[in-house]
């Protein structure tokens, strides 16, 4: 049976490409919901112990490497019959179809885009009982999470490309021979030969009161010698010198550093069809009492025979970590080399 599920559940993903005609999402309405929500149908009398249990650990994994642990996704439960025109339209929905039919004979998933909005994505889940349901879900829970943390960061960069600060992605372009596309409201902090510092300055508000978030993006170039610059080591031993020198506190003589106690997690990726280091991580103020997360992405630049690092890092004491990281994820994810020196009009 087990195979059978993961046979039917493989090509069952397929389904991700197939999108409503173009003609036809341009009619749907906007996608609802906030970022990292779950919207999982069903109905009442179908919510088992062991399918809500499997729901939670699939959707609410650990998110990597954050201060304070945080769910990777926030999951909401609706009774079928409150599945509505008010709800058909979230951002993410599971809608799990238990029934003894014959569409049901084996579990299968389901997975569209743009079904009920433009930009969601839809998961059917049907099956006989909610024990071979769960059995179906946590055989590629991998697999779902990936599609939806893939399309949320695609959100993220849409939101941002449609906004973005084409001064700052000309400079850039022009002196540093990247393109990158960060949110309007950013400025040029630091502007050396071989290092850039951006600066977000946020404020959001909670408990009644106005906090301060702060979002930074740092990029730094340097030659490739050996294949121990895409080392764990020597990339954390790099952000750490360039910190140091560039990255300052308040108090003077504090100093951005890479908070040890919990050490950053590595991966080699795939990055634009090349090989990339990406590293997330915590980091914190040396002499102050500052800290937070970061992820940043090192690869080789072709075009200028060096390698390029684009981190993203956020400081935001009063509130979750989750939505700013994919924010950030999605600045660097944006990164593309151009010649040094290209011209762009403005």
């Amino acid at each position: 049976m087990v195979n059978k599920i993961i046979s039917i559940f493989a090509a069952s993903l397929l389904l991700l490409g197939c999108d409503q005609t173009d003609d036809i999402s341009q009619m749907l309405p906007g996608r609802v919901g906030p970022s990292g929500e779950v919207l999982v149908v069903m109905k009442k009398s179908m919510k088992s112990d062991s399918l809500v249990r499997t729901l939670e650990r699939v959707f609410m994994d650990i998110y990597p490497m954050l201060p304070q642990a945080e769910p990777e996704f926030d999951l909401t439960l609706l009774d079928f019959e409150e599945f509505d025109r008010f709800w058909k339209p979230h951002r993410n929905v599971l809608f799990v179809d238990i029934a003894d039919r014959i569409d049901t004979k084996e579990p299968n998933l389901g997975i569209f885009k743009n079904k009920y909005a433009k930009g969601q994505v839809y998961l059917e889940l049907k099956a006989r009982t909610p024990e071979l349901a769960a059995v179906a879900v946590e055989e590629r829970a991998e697999e779902i999470r990936s599609i939806l943390e893939t399309e949320e960061r695609s959100r993220y960069m849409d939101l941002i490309r449609a906004d973005k600060n084409f001064k700052i992605d000309k400079t850039l372009q022009e002196k540093y021979g990247i393109a990158l596309d960060v949110p309007r409201d950013a400025r040029i902090m630091v502007e050396e030969e071989d290092f850039v510092l951006i600066d977000r300055q946020l404020t959001r508000q909670q408990g009644g009161d106005n906090h301060d978030v702060k979002e930074g993006i740092v990029i730094y170039f340097y030659p490739y010698t050996t294949e121990e610059v895409f080392s764990p080591q020597y990339l954390l031993a790099k952000r750490d010198s360039l910190l140091k020198h560039y990255v300052h506190g308040n108090p003077e003589g504090s100093y951005m550093t890479t908070e040890m106690r919990y050490y950053p997690r590595y991966e080699e990726i795939n990055f634009r069809d090349q090989f990339a280091a990406e590293i997330r991580g915590l980091w914190k103020m040396e002499g102050d009492f500052m800290g937070g997360p970061f992820i940043s992405i090192t690869q080789y630049d072709e075009v200028n025979k060096r390698i390029v690092t684009v981190e993203g890092y956020a400081y935001a004491p009063f509130f979750d970590k989750r939505e700013y990281v994919r924010e950030l994820e999605a600045i660097i994810r944006s990164l593309q080399h151009v010649k040094v020196g290209t011209k762009v009009s403005e």
